[in-house]
């Protein structure tokens, strides 16, 4: 199984080992070549038999099958009517797919003599430059609000097109920074993003939609200071979101 389908299967395991009914599983498993006979064997006698146990151990053994494992179990859960796990999993799979770019010639990058760490170029298309201590504006000491993207970036096998809507349909999603790029607080008021979110929705969430607040958002951020932060967002709706607000 790809490194970024291991950590995404074991950040849902709690969720997994709590809804997941194996006992309707095991012929979709079997028909699918994940695992042999014996396998589930083992699989059905792990700990003292019971669901969660076998959800356990499912999900451990789960992670030595193949590269196309994760898409082969979430098709399982379709099958056997657990859509809302399927979902769950196949969202945030073409979320993290979507958002994280394949690096080339990866280098480091000098976040700022303020910042807290050191970041990673992700694509030639991003750089973030250095600033050194007289170029600070003064009484300004802002520090890192979230630690730069980490994980190491992947490549996914393609499934068969459906011709349906896809499963993240109507979802929206809004970041503080660009992944690889840090995003920045002031010690005492908070972060940047945050606080010019609820500045921006507190003047305008009455009359405009949220991916237009939004842009407001990623305008108003983006012009702060030295330090520089980019927030973004991606959505999959059909129509224009507005929030009641009397």
């Amino acid at each position: 199984m790809d490194e970024a389908d291991r950590l995404l299967l074991r950040r849902h395991r709690r969720l997994l080992v709590e809804k997941l009914q194996v006992d309707q599983l095991w012929d979709a498993l079997l028909s699918r070549e994940l695992f042999k006979p014996h396998m589930i064997e083992d699989i059905q006698r792990a700990g003292c038999g019971s669901r969660r146990d076998q959800a356990r151990q499912l999900i451990t053994d789960l992670e030595s099958r193949g590269s196309q494992a994760f898409p082969l179990f979430i098709s399982c859960l379709e099958e056997t009517g657990q859509c809302m796990l399927a979902s769950i999993l196949q969202t945030n799979r073409q979320t993290e797919k979507f958002l994280i770019p394949k690096p080339k010639d990866p280098r480091p990058v000098d976040i700022g003599s303020g910042g807290s760490g050191d970041g990673e170029q992700k694509d030639h298309g991003f750089e973030v430059a250095s600033t050194s201590p007289e170029e600070e504006s003064p009484g300004s000491n802002p520090e890192s609000d979230a630690t730069p993207f980490q994980e190491d970036a992947w490549t996914f096998d393609q499934v068969d097109a459906v011709s349906s809507l896809p499963t993240p349909s109507d979802i929206f999603v809004s970041y503080s920074t660009f992944p690889g790029f840090v995003s920045w607080r002031e010690p005492k008021r908070g972060s940047w993003y945050v606080e010019t979110l609820d500045d921006i929705f507190e003047h305008w969430a009455h009359s405009e939609d949220l991916q237009s607040l939004l842009l407001r958002v990623a305008n108003a951020v983006s012009g702060k200071g030295i330090y520089k932060q980019m927030p973004g967002f991606f959505n999959f709706l059909r129509k224009k979101l507005f929030f009641k607000t009397s």
